[in-house]
């Protein structure tokens, strides 16, 4: 027996799906090229743009930031690739109050309910460079 129906399934993704989206707040991933790994000079590559995403910024305590070793939290839909490695951009300002508007992916979770993937929960720290 099932817990949920598969309406059910779908009305829960469409509703998360919703709510990520009301926030308006958009982001751009950059990813590191394909080419090998720099044998002089810095590590730093160029990052390409790889597009815009849609994420809600998680409002998240210090404390805990700290305990996780993160500066921010943000929910992202699930399609969504970002990965550890990955940088983030906010647009309009989205990094602000955290003094920068570039972060690095440390951690990406698909977030689940009663095994139904609904979100992805990104971890970012400040990227400074």
């Amino acid at each position: 027996m099932e817990i949920l129906t598969e309406a059910e399934k779908a009305a829960i993704v469409a509703d998360v799906r919703a709510m990520i989206l009301a926030a308006g707040q958009k982001g751009h991933r950059l990813v590191p090229p394909a080419s090998g790994e720099k044998l002089y000079g810095s590590d730093e590559q160029e990052y390409t743009d790889a597009g815009e995403f849609a994420y809600e910024f998680v409002p998240t305590p210090q404390e805990t930031l700290k305990a996780i070793g993160a500066d921010a939290v943000i929910s992202v839909l699930p399609e969504q690739g970002i990965e550890v490695g990955d940088r983030v951009r906010f647009e309009g300002g989205g990094g602000a109050h955290l003094g920068t508007d570039t972060f690095k992916a440390i951690t990406v979770v698909e977030e689940r309910l009663f095994g139904l993937v609904t979100h992805k929960t990104v971890q970012l720290v400040k990227h400074h460079g």
